[in-house]
């Protein structure tokens, strides 16, 4: 439902249990569609789900089109049950972030990745895949040791996530290796995309005050909506753009 119509909005934004006992006797809730018409809520019970750091990512809730009371046994019972989605949650971020960085990891990078290519393909919209590899990173170990190399595979990701979308998918592939898919972005914007990007990273150099460089060599592969949405081959296109690039440095 439209969050704007919708109990979890209310349930999502405190801590326990938000329950309504008979919706049709509730204010806030008593000329509400879902009231008024199909399906006839009556009673609600929602228990906010909770993710790493904190975040709230959605509720796990009971509905009926009769009017109800949840005891206290039945509130634990919720409570409980919420808390095994969480543990759920928290199995499934931990397969698919990567444990350095906190961004997506090559196994949850493909899973997203193919859905967006999937949903590209559906309406028809192209998509870019940027490949990002960063430059002299093994310098930076061995000079500078592993601890400032970590340190520069995190600004890496911070910088991505700070200057590309929300709707992109950015994850990091393994080693220095870097990943971004552009829904929606075809050829002739990608220029003015990683112009944005060059100066971040500029940027980052300038005031930063590390004792490294940040550099990268990029490969780029485009999704044409009418072939077939097959990531690894556009990996594959941008790996092998990237290398080139690498390669003429």
């Amino acid at each position: 439902t439209p969050r704007d119509i919708s109990f979890c909005g209310h349930a999502i934004l405190g801590e326990g249990i938000f329950v309504v006992e008979d919706a049709t006797r509730d204010p806030r809730f008593a000329d509400n569609p879902l009231v008024l018409g199909a399906p006839h809520i009556r009673f609600y019970a929602g228990c906010p789900l909770h993710i790493a750091g904190g975040y709230k990512v959605g509720t796990l809730c009971l509905i009926d089109h009769k009017p109800r009371h949840l005891d206290e046994r039945q509130q634990s019972l919720l409570t409980d049950l919420a808390g095994m989605v969480e543990h759920e949650l928290a199995a499934i971020q931990l397969a698919i972030l990567d444990e350095l960085t906190g961004i997506t990891n090559r196994r949850g990078f493909v899973m997203l990745g193919q859905k967006c290519l999937q949903l590209s393909h559906r309406q028809g919209r192209e998509a870019s895949l940027l490949f990002l590899d960063l430059n002299r990173f093994k310098e930076i170990n061995d000079s500078l040791g592993h601890e400032v190399g970590d340190d520069a595979l995190r600004q890496m990701a911070r910088l991505l996530c700070k200057v590309f979308r929300n709707a992109d998918t950015v994850a990091r592939l393994g080693g220095d290796e870097f990943v971004v898919l552009l829904p929606g972005i075809g050829p002739g914007l990608v220029p003015r995309v990683l112009a944005r990007f060059d100066e971040a990273l500029a940027r980052f150099n300038l005031e930063a005050g590390k004792p490294y460089r940040l550099a990268c060599s990029t490969g780029v592969a485009h999704y044409d909506p009418a072939m077939p949405p097959e990531l690894e081959l556009l990996l594959m296109q941008a790996d092998r753009q990237m290398y080139d690039h690498k390669r003429g440095r």
